[in-house]
């Protein structure tokens, strides 16, 4: 019998895959694509991955970094795995025997049979521009996952699958509530995928017995004691047990299948005929070796490839938005259907979007911008809102920028357009805006800011964002030569060196000088601002004048400007 262990899709260093695209392109780039042999090379990459700004290593140089997110990668299929030791490896010129084997039984796979390579499936994600192409891609891959089951000798087990199971049978048991993070402490302790009814038995039983229990110490007593059995089982303790699931739950999430209900996820709605459909067909254990890498390399098959479904999801979708689609398009080929399902699918969340921005300035979305913006400020270290926005900092930064503003409303643009930075389907944030174009871009009827956040922190900010900052804004200046154009630049300290960049507000084109203003601010600042919002609901006008108010002052040395920047906010109120 296998020994019992518990399962994680990534590890608790790459927490969520929201970095993967980047980190994939990275290695895909390198040297190191099918070279992390050795901890030389494994330490290389974990620096390539700092420079490249997908990761913020220590100033100590770690080679365990490059060694987990290569194993994040080859757990999920993104590079090929090495199945012999480092020495035969090396020997072998870095060829893996399952690779060179999976090649030639499927002259098709584009390897070249090397370990740590990026498979075709990592191509897919590396290239991945928008949020339905990611979502495609990760759900193949958790969806491809199998592993030897402990519970049932010989037999393979998919645990993605098993969540499926496990959250239909709880809505075939009449719970309408998703499941969180310790749930699934309960679900990782079997490996048996006829036994999905009675864990979810089991967490009735849990939360039934939590219900009765008052106080959040005794809550959190109860949850320890019912469920370190469950973590005992796969040979974990309890704590253990629950940061392994943290990423199991990201992962999950970042397939498109689920939506966020608090703490928990539940069936995505617009997803349910996909889900119906996986159920239909899964677990569909792959008993050949050579035909399972194949298919975890160059992609699992989903429902949405079958003709029939995906004419189905079409319908859906285009009654729902009240689009008319032809019978025409309706007889297109697979891949012209596909695309078809995704210009259905952004049409609808753009309408989605339109209505979550109108709804940022109601009390409760105020509040919880305010806890965001604190949590990222390392003000609140507890809660819902850590939990999200924990692994994510800088992303949340943005993010809750951009509600912020959708918060005080009057925009010229689409809320979608003014963001950088992709979005689920529940509009959290997916990474962080690329280099290229600013964090946020808002348009006022009467001016335009834009919005640069960062925690960089030190002499590295001044390194990090002076130029693009600086550079972003003279973008927008010249995108909008009838308006004034301001930038907000966001942190939680403000390096003099920075500040005085944007103090001379300097961008030259060429030889051209362009004049640049650029307001520094510290997130607590920032904060005062959204509370002084939360007593008074001024308008952006108010954030127009408070903006020049501020930047009067920056004829002195940068000392100076900073606190007469923080007397302005200071006495925003009476702006």
């Amino acid at each position: 019998m296998i020994k019992k262990s518990i399962y994680t899709f990534g590890n608790t260093t790459v927490r969520n895959t929201t970095r993967f695209p980047e980190g994939l392109k990275v290695l895909e780039n390198s040297k190191f694509n099918g070279n992390i042999n050795s901890e030389e090379n494994e330490l290389g990459f974990a620096q390539l991955l700092d420079k490249s700004n997908v990761v913020n290593m220590d100033a100590k140089p770690d080679s365990s970094l490059g060694r987990k997110w290569r194993s994040a990668f080859d757990k999920t299929g993104f590079i090929t795995p090495s199945t012999i030791g480092r020495k035969k490896l090396a020997s072998n010129h870095g060829i893996d025997p399952i690779a060179e084997k999976t090649k030639k039984t499927f002259p098709d796979l584009n390897i070249s049979g090397k370990a740590y390579e990026v498979t075709p499936q990592g191509n897919r994600l590396a290239e991945a521009t928008s949020i339905y192409e990611m979502q495609d891609t990760i759900l193949r891959a958790l969806l491809a996952i199998q592993i030897d089951s402990f519970d049932v000798e010989h037999t393979k087990f998919k645990p993605f699958v098993f969540v499926l199971q496990v959250i239909n049978s709880l809505k075939k048991l009449g719970e309408i509530k998703g499941i969180n993070r310790l749930e699934l402490v309960i679900i990782s302790s079997c490996t048996d995928h006829s036994k999905a009814e009675s864990i979810a038995s089991k967490i009735i039983q849990y939360r039934k017995g939590r219900d009765l229990v008052k106080g959040k110490r005794n809550k959190s007593s109860y949850d320890r004691e019912f469920l370190t059995p469950y973590a005992e089982a796969v040979n974990v303790k309890y704590a253990t047990a629950t940061t392994y699931e943290d990423p199991n739950f990201k992962y999950m999430l970042s397939t498109g299948l689920f939506s966020r209900q608090g703490r928990r996820i539940i069936f995505n709605e617009d997803k349910q005929d996909i889900i119906d459909q996986i159920l239909k067909t899964e677990p569909n254990i792959i008993q050949d070796p050579l035909e399972y890498y194949y298919k975890l390399w160059n992609g699992y098959p989903l429902p949405t490839d079958n003709k029939d479904i995906l004419v189905s999801e079409i319908k859906e979708l285009s009654k729902k938005l009240n689009v008319a689609v032809d019978n025409d398009e309706l007889n297109k080929s697979v891949p012209d259907l596909q695309q078809i399902k995704v210009h259905l699918e952004m049409k609808d969340d753009n309408l989605r979007e339109r209505k979550y921005a109108t709804q940022q300035n109601t009390p409760q979305n105020v509040e919880n911008i305010i806890t965001y913006l604190k949590v990222i400020n390392g003000d609140i270290k507890s809660g819902e809102e850590y939990e999200n926005a924990r692994d994510d900092m800088p992303a949340f930064l943005e993010w809750v920028t951009w509600r912020a503003f959708l918060a005080i409303d009057g925009l010229k643009c689409q809320p979608y357009n003014a963001r950088g930075f992709n979005v689920d389907h529940d509009f959290f944030p997916i990474g962080n805006a690329p280099g290229g174009r600013p964090d946020v871009t808002l348009e006022f009827d009467k001016y335009v800011l834009v919005a640069e956040v960062t925690l960089t922190t030190t002499s590295r900010q001044e390194a990090a964002e002076a130029e693009p900052v600086r550079r972003h804004v003279a973008q927008i200046q010249e995108q909008y030569p009838n308006k004034p154009v301001y930038g907000l630049f966001l942190a939680q300290q403000i390096d003099n060196n920075t500040a005085e960049m944007f103090r001379t507000g300097l961008w030259y084109k060429q030889d051209e000088p362009r004049f640049v203003n650029i307001v520094p601010m510290t997130i607590s600042q920032f904060i005062y601002v959204m509370e002084q919002y939360q007593i008074s609901n001024f308008s952006n006008a108010e954030i127009e004048t408070l903006i020049e108010k501020c930047l009067i002052p920056r004829i002195a040395t940068v000392p100076i400007w900073k606190n007469e920047i923080e007397k302005t906010i200071k006495n925003y109120q009476s702006v």
